[in-house]
Order: C-alpha cells, then sequence, then structure tokens
C-alpha cells in the first residue's frame, strides 16, 4: 500500500477481521491522516457513492489487492461503521480505518472524480440513446433529442463541471468545439486552464442541456444568446451563472460566468488600494458632484472597484442608481437598472430617466458613445456624483479617447475629478515561493522604475530608498495546484484631475504629452512601479507584471 503520513498512534494489524472496525475505533488505535495522500487513488471513490461519503464523513482513498484505506472524522458512529461493515461483507474486503480532520475529508471529496464517472456515464447514455434511434429506422424526433440532453447522465455531467469550477475558484467556464472534440476550460485567476475533453456528441448535448436551464432556445445555432441560471450547491449558498452563447466554425460555443456575490461583496478596504492612491480616490469619492472613471479591459476588475465604492455610500439618506448591462450582482439598497437595446433602453436613454429619478449618485456601466459621456456629463454639472467606465490602456489616455469622441474638453475639464486604471495580477503562493536571480542588467531596470516612485508612496508599502531588489516566483505545489499562484490583487494607476491637468484639458485640447509630464510632476505611480512594489513585497510576480502592463520589464524567471 502507497506510504501515508501518519502520527506515532499504534496502527491495528492489518489483517484484522473487517468486523473489529468498531472495537478499532472506540480503543483509538488507528492512525492519523495529517494530509490528502499526494497518491490518491481516485479508482476507490467508484466504492463509495459521494453521497454516502458525505454523509457519513467517510472517504475511499486507496487500495491494495483486498485491502481498502477509509478516512473517517467520526470513527465512533456507529451507522458509519455499519455501512463500512456492509460493504466489507458485499465486496468481500478489509478495511483500515485513517482518522482526519473535517478540513482534509473535504479535501479528498473535492478530489471525487465526478467529472471522468459522470463523462463515461454520459458516453454510456449517449451510444444506448443512439442505438434506440438506429431501430427506429433513424427517426430523430425533438423529443428524443431532448431526453438525450436532459436524462440523468448529461444533466449530472453539466452538475460536476459546474462544481469543479467553483470549487476550483474559477470566474469563468468555457465550452467550445476544438477539433472534433469539445474543450471545457476554467478561467482561474485570469488565465484559462484545460479541465475536460468530451466527445462531440457529448458536448453537443451538454450545450443543449445548458441552454434548457438559461431558458435559450435550443434550435437556435446561428446568432448569440444571453441567459442565466441558478446553480443549487449542496449545503452552499446558490451561486447564479450568466450564459452567453455564440455561433462559431465549427458549431457553438458557450461561456459561463460564475456571479458568486460574496467575491464582490468587497469593501474599499479590501480592494487593495496603498498610499497616495488610496487617499485620492477614498477623498474623491465622497465629492457631492463630479465624474469619476475606471479604465481596463475586460475582467480586469471595474465592477468589483465600482461596486466598492458604492458600497462605502450605500446609506439611508443618498439615492444611489445604476444602469448596467447586465446588472452581474445584486446589492440591497442600491436601485439597480439592466440596459435593453433591444427595445431602446440604452444607456443613453436610461440615464436621461435616471436624472428624472432624484438620485444623488448614479453609476454607468460603460461609457460607449458620445451621447451617454455628454449626458454623464450633465449629470456631473447638475449636482451628481457619477461612476462609470472605458477601456483604455492607462488612466491618461481616458481624457484624449473622451476628447476624440466629441465631448468638449472645458466641460471635461470641469466635471471630471479622478481617473484610476486598473489590472488584476495573480498573487504569489506563500507556500511554496522562493528567490529568483536578476541579471545586472535587469537588476538596474527594476532599481530605475522603484526609484522613480516617490518617498511616500514605498512607505506606505513599507519599502524604503535602500531596498534590495530581491523578487520572488511560486514553484508550484498542492496549496495552489502546482500553478505557483493562489488568488489576485489589483494594481491601480491613480490621476488626479488638478489645476494643471485641467488647464491641459481646456487649453490644449489633453494633449497626450503634456499630460503625460504632468503626471510625472503629479507623482502618479504607474501600474507598473505598483506591481514592482507588489513583487518585492512578495504579493507577486515579475512576471505577472510584465504580463499585464505596458511594456517589458523583463526577464526570464527560470
Amino acid at each position: 500500500m502507497q506510504e501515508i503520513k501518519t502520527n506515532k498512534i499504534p496502527v491495528s494489524d492489518e489483517n484484522n477481521d473487517n468486523l473489529s472496525l468498531s472495537s478499532l475505533a472506540q480503543s483509538s488505535q488507528a492512525p492519523v491522516l495529517l494530509s490528502v495522500p499526494e497518491n490518491l487513488d481516485k479508482s476507490t471513490f467508484s466504492i463509495i457513492p459521494e453521497d454516502t461519503a458525505r454523509k457519513y464523513q467517510l472517504v475511499p482513498f486507496a487500495r491494495e489487492k483486498d485491502l481498502l484505506s477509509v478516512a473517517m472524522v467520526h470513527p465512533d458512529n456507529s451507522e458509519a461503521l455499519n455501512v463500512l461493515r456492509f460493504l466489507a461483507e458485499k465486496e468481500h474486503i478489509s478495511i483500515k480505518i485513517f482518522l482526519v480532520t473535517e478540513r482534509v475529508f473535504f479535501d479528498i471529496v473535492k478530489q471525487y472524480s465526478g467529472t471522468e464517472i459522470a463523462l463515461k456515464e454520459a458516453i454510456v447514455s449517449m451510444k444506448q440513446g443512439n442505438e434506440v434511434i438506429n431501430k427506429q429506422d433513424g427517426q430523430r424526433k425533438t423529443t428524443e433529442n431532448l431526453q438525450s440532453f436532459q436524462n440523468a447522465p448529461i444533466a449530472t455531467l453539466v452538475e460536476v463541471i459546474i462544481q469543479h469550477a467553483l470549487e476550483g475558484r474559477s470566474s469563468d467556464i468555457h465550452i467550445e468545439p476544438v477539433e472534433g472534440n469539445f474543450r471545457v476550460r476554467f478561467r482561474i485567476d485570469g488565465v484559462l486552464h484545460t479541465q475536460l475533453i468530451l466527445p462531440i456528441e457529448v458536448g453537443r448535448a451538454v450545450l443543449s442541456r445548458i441552454k434548457i436551464l438559461a431558458n435559450l432556445k435550443i434550435d437556435e445555432k446561428r446568432k448569440p444568446q444571453d441567459g442565466r441560471f441558478r446553480f443549487e450547491q449542496k449545503g452552499e449558498e446558490p451561486i447564479d451563472l450568466r450564459i452567453s452563447s455564440l455561433p462559431v466554425i465549427d458549431g457553438e460555443k458557450i461561456v459561463m460566468r460564475v456571479l458568486d456575490k460574496s467575491a464582490n461583496s468587497a469593501n474599499v478596504e479590501d480592494l487593495g488600494l496603498i498610499g497616495r492612491n488610496k487617499v485620492i480616490l477614498e477623498g474623491h469619492v465622497r465629492e457631492p458632484n463630479g465624474i469619476i472613471l475606471i479604465t481596463g479591459p475586460t475582467g480586469s476588475g471595474k465592477t468589483t472597484t465600482l461596486y466598492a465604492f458604492l458600497q462605502s455610500l450605500n446609506q439611508e439618506d443618498k439615492n444611489i442608481v445604476t444602469l448596467e448591462d447586465p446588472v452581474e450582482y445584486y446589492v440591497e439598497g442600491i436601485n439597480q437598472s439592466q440596459i435593453k437595446p433591444e427595445i431602446g433602453y440604452t444607456f443613453a436613454s436610461g440615464l436621461r430617466s435616471i436624472l428624472r429619478q432624484d438620485p444623488n449618485v448614479i453609476m454607468v456601466g460603460e461609457i460607449r458613445d458620445v451621447e451617454t459621456a455628454e449626458l454623464a456629463i450633465h449629470a456631473a454639472l447638475t449636482g451628481h456624483l457619477v461612476f462609470s467606465t472605458l477601456h483604455t490602456n492607462d488612466a491618461v489616455g481616458a481624457i484624449p479617447r473622451l476628447i476624440d469622441m466629441g465631448i468638449e474638453s472645458f466641460l471635461l475639464a470641469s466635471t471630471l475629478q479622478v481617473v484610476a486604471a486598473q489590472r488584476l495580477v495573480r498573487r504569489i503562493c506563500t507556500h511554496c515561493a522562493e528567490p529568483i536571480t536578476l541579471t545586472e542588467l535587469q537588476e538596474e531596470r527594476m532599481q530605475k522604475l522603484f526609484d522613480a516612485v516617490s518617498i511616500a508612496d514605498k512607505t506606505a508599502y513599507g519599502l524604503d530608498a535602500t531596498q534590495k531588489m530581491i523578487f520572488y516566483k511560486g514553484n508550484g505545489c498542492k496549496e495552489c495546484n502546482e500553478s505557483g499562484y493562489k488568488g489576485r490583487v489589483a494594481l491601480y494607476e491613480v490621476v488626479e484631475i488638478d489645476e494643471t491637468i485641467r488647464t491641459i484639458i481646456s487649453d490644449k485640447q489633453g494633449n497626450e504629452t503634456a499630460l503625460y509630464q504632468a503626471t510625472i510632476e503629479q507623482g502618479v505611480t504607474t501600474m507598473k512601479q505598483e506591481g514592482i512594489m507588489m513583487a518585492l513585497k512578495k504579493v507577486t510576480t515579475l512576471s505577472e507584471v510584465e504580463r499585464v502592463t505596458e511594456g517589458k520589464i523583463l526577464i526570464d524567471e527560470e
């Protein structure tokens, strides 16, 4: 049997009859399993169903011939022991008990081979269904097709895929046709990872099952569709999933966005704002009017940042109204409205209506056109605080972008308060982080960028001017699923619209070169510089900073 890490508790004779299980537990002679075994034998999971394992908190994890190793949380549970006794007699095997904590137990149960088992059952089911159809002279009726992707194996496979995505902290699930199969990928900490390959027929059935759950038209594959449904978890809060289908060359692709309310319940303190960035943003969100813009690409955490600001303002004496596309997270006390362009309810038309709703604070999901931008400026000029987002590479870029859209520069100068750009980088796994070696040239490059940071911001990060350029990487371990990373953190670049910048906007039509020079004089810490400080603090890696910021700063970490 594989080597198991145990403590000094005496181990019973492995040849004891299975009927001695009760006395074995009562005398505390069972060895203790301190962590998930490195060579966990997932094939043993089929011996005890997952529901039974969770109910009695016992799970098999290894087998050698007729000896089955089982981890138990409560070895004195008579019902659980009876289950094992029945199993031993039925399968003609002996059972060895290991004691585990609830944490270790659930860590093992999470690795139940649900996807493999569910996929095998789905394939068998599809083959059986095809045989029945063939016997009926190939007549494929709609009702038969409906049954094929609503049957238990396909439904179970969909549930298992979603459950594994949630347990793996995935933000998106991609199911797409690739080279005669369907590929299932999870986006974890901003990076896509392939998790499963489905046969073409099973993949199509899975897509149809998801479309049914989201109330989409299952026979419509020529144009995109959007929907959502709620996924019920055992013993956990239900999770909403936003569904988007897209026609592609090889068929149809579906992306499921995980809308976890707990993941978006961050307050301003949780955002990771430090030093000057924190002072400026926290100060301006308390202003009675003006525009605060957050810029960055899709998936950079803009929505989370906006919701954190709104939460800080969410009080009884304020009327907060949002326009979103779509409304991803529901926040109690905030009036949230979803635009519907197909019926003429756009950001622009919705903003006109909001201004008649006596708002104090307005959040516009995105400024997409000049009409929306003009209305946002009008709202700010008439005494409202407006939050919105824009897709630009950095904070300064938002200003010429709005002027290019057709906004009068003097109006922009009088209403814009702050522009903040942000990106998300993966956090380094603290369990497997180790220093890396830089070349002399690389170290000089890092030092130059670091020296340009203000003393105040260095101090806020707990760094000083004599800081050594020591950076880290994650080697990969069980804690981070061998990725070297676990979780994400935001990098910010905050530009305050002071009198110098207002003059550049109104007099020089937002000249980009002049704006960049003004931000240097203002002491703006760029996302790249903040990333370097995060890397020095062992929060992330230089390769992550390079991945999400403009320009090459590195560097091979090997």
